[in-house]
């Protein structure tokens, strides 16, 4: 993971609770929404681009809504953009279990350890989680796609996922990975600019957040290293995905 970013900001970074309960769930939801938003309208403007907020609706069973039919299976489970109103759904329903099911397959694969040495925590602790962080960053994945859309990419992502080709697969996978990307730089630049605590705690559950997005974690190794897909489909695995999260962290911080 990378390093701590000293804050920059005269006023206290903002953060979620570690202890997640439904109230700090949507005061996390409300306060990450209004800390990345900042952060991308501000470079966006620079851009010369004016960006509409999205709304972020949190929903706890399927949604009705204007680009996914609610009576499939996975729309309860999974967060989304829809760029038809402007949303992103998001699911509280699928928010405690991404930090904990990476702490889980850690301990099975022997690399827990490793991380509770790191951050100076319990085990037992990592395995409850830091569902509030890591639902935060999948809303800066899930903002990504909002980014994609104020900026002109996704009507170009779109016109070439259209076809149903394996090119048109890639490009799915590009746009999803850019997302991350994306997730990544407005993590990196809350952090550079002090507007986020960027705690080791807080770094850990982004990065278990983005590994367990990305599926299989059986050949996990310690300091969230995975062997690199043979090809990469849909979203992208654990490898692929935290290559785009840290690169664009990276660049948030520098940039």
């Amino acid at each position: 993971g990378l390093g701590a970013v000293p804050p920059a900001a005269a006023t206290e970074p903002a953060s979620c609770a570690a202890q997640r309960t439904p109230a700090s769930f949507r005061a996390c939801m409300a306060t990450a929404t209004r800390v990345y938003v900042d952060q991308w309208t501000t470079a966006l403007s620079a851009r010369g681009v004016t960006a509409a907020p999205p709304s972020v609706r949190i929903f706890a069973a399927a949604p009705a809504n204007a680009c996914v039919d609610p009576t499939l299976g996975d729309v309860a489970v999974a967060s989304f953009w829809c760029d038809k109103d402007a949303t992103i759904y998001f699911s509280a329903f699928a928010a405690p279990f991404w930090t904990r099911t990476y702490a889980r397959e850690a301990r099975r694969a022997g690399v827990l350890a490793s991380d509770a040495a790191r951050l100076r925590r319990t085990e037992q602790r990592l395995l409850r989680g830091h569902a509030n962080q890591g639902a935060a960053t999948e809303l800066a994945h899930e903002l990504g796609h909002w980014v994609q859309e104020q900026a002109g990419l996704a009507d170009w992502y779109e016109r070439r996922m259209a076809p149903q080709t394996a090119r048109a697969g890639r490009y799915q996978s590009a746009y999803e990975l850019a997302s991350d990307c994306m997730a990544g730089w407005a993590q990196g630049r809350a952090a550079a600019t002090g507007a986020w605590q960027n705690t080791p705690f807080v770094r850990w559950a982004n990065h278990a957040t983005i590994a367990e997005l990305g599926g299989d974690l059986s050949e996990l190794r310690p300091g969230f290293r995975f062997p690199r897909e043979a090809v990469v489909i849909a979203h992208g695995g654990p490898w692929s995905r935290l290559q785009m999260y840290d690169k664009g962290f990276a660049f948030g911080v520098a940039n």
